[in-house]
C-alpha cells in the first residue's frame, strides 16, 4: 500500500515554494484524514514529521508555515513529543521559526516560558503582519495568562523602536482586562517619536485616567514633533 505521507514531505524540501506550498497545504489534508479515520498510532508518524513540519515554521513562503502549523496543532492532539519541540524552536536563532512555534502554542491555549522572548521578537519584525499578528496574539493571551502582560510591559523597553510601538498599542488592548495606565504614561517619555504617539492613543483607549495620566498626555502638546502634537491635541481635548 502506497504511503500517503512520504511524497509529501519530501516536496516540502523542494527549492521551488509553489511546490513547498502545494506539499504542506496536501500533507494537512492527509493528517485531518488519518485523524478522521481514527488513527491510533501517532508516536511513530509523529518523529518522521517533527523535524519536517518544525523546518517548515520558518519557510519564508507564509503559506507553507500556516499549514506546517496546522498540522503540528493537530499532532499535539496525539502526541506528547510536539511540545518539546516547540519549546526548542522557540529557543532557537530562527526568528521566522521561533514565532511559527509561539504561534502554534498559544492556540493550544499554552503559555510556555520560551513564548516571552519569541513574541517579544516578533514585535519589532520588519514584517508589518506579523507584527501585529504577534501584538493580537499577545493581546488574547493576556485574559488568561499574566506572564504575557508582563512581556509586554517588558517589550516597553526595548532597544528596537518598534517593538515598543507595538507594546504600547497592545497595552491599550489589554487596558480592558488590566491595569496598565502607569508603564504607558512612562512611555509617553519615549525618545522615539512614534513610541510617544502609540502610548498616546494607547492611553486613550483606557475607560478612565488619573489625574496625572491626563496632565502627562496634556505636555506633549508642547512636543518637537508636530505628529505627536496634533496627537495629544485631540487626544487631551477629549479628556477634559
Amino acid at each position: 500500500m502506497a504511503d500517503p505521507i512520504e511524497p509529501h514531505l519530501s516536496a516540502l524540501s523542494s527549492p521551488d515554494p509553489a511546490r513547498r506550498l502545494a506539499a504542506a497545504a496536501a500533507l494537512e489534508q492527509a493528517l485531518q484524514a488519518e485523524q478522521e479515520s481514527g488513527r491510533t498510532d501517532w508516536e511513530p508518524l509523529t518523529a518522521r514529521l517533527l523535524p519536517v513540519l518544525i523546518r517548515g515554521l520558518g519557510d519564508p513562503e507564509k503559506g507553507v508555515q500556516v499549514h506546517t502549523a496546522n498540522c503540528l496543532q493537530l499532532l499535539a492532539r496525539h502526541s506528547g513529543a510536539v511540545i518539546p519541540a516547540l519549546r526548542q524552536a522557540m529557543g532557537g536563532t530562527n526568528r521566522r521559526r521561533a514565532w511559527g512555534a509561539a504561534l502554534v502554542s498559544a492556540r493550544l491555549g499554552l503559555w510556555l516560558p520560551e513564548m516571552r522572548h519569541a513574541l517579544s521578537d516578533a514585535m519589532s519584525a520588519q514584517d508589518r503582519d506579523l507584527r501585529w499578528a504577534a501584538a493580537q496574539l499577545a493581546l488574547a493571551l493576556g485574559w488568561s495568562h499574566p506572564e504575557a502582560v508582563e512581556m509586554v510591559v517588558e517589550t516597553l523597553q526595548s532597544p528596537d523602536p518598534t517593538a515598543r510601538k507595538m507594546a504600547a498599542y497592545c497595552l491599550g488592548g489589554m487596558g480592558a482586562y488590566t491595569a496598565v495606565e502607569a508603564p504607558l504614561t512612562g512611555a509617553l517619555r519615549d525618545p522615539h517619536r512614534e513610541v510617544r504617539r502609540a502610548a498616546l492613543l494607547a492611553l486613550n483607549r483606557l475607560p478612565s485616567l488619573s489625574p496625572e495620566a491626563i496632565r502627562q498626555m496634556a505636555l506633549l502638546r508642547f512636543d518637537p514633533d508636530p505628529q505627536v502634537r496634533r496627537t495629544a491635541e485631540a487626544v487631551t481635548g477629549r479628556r477634559r
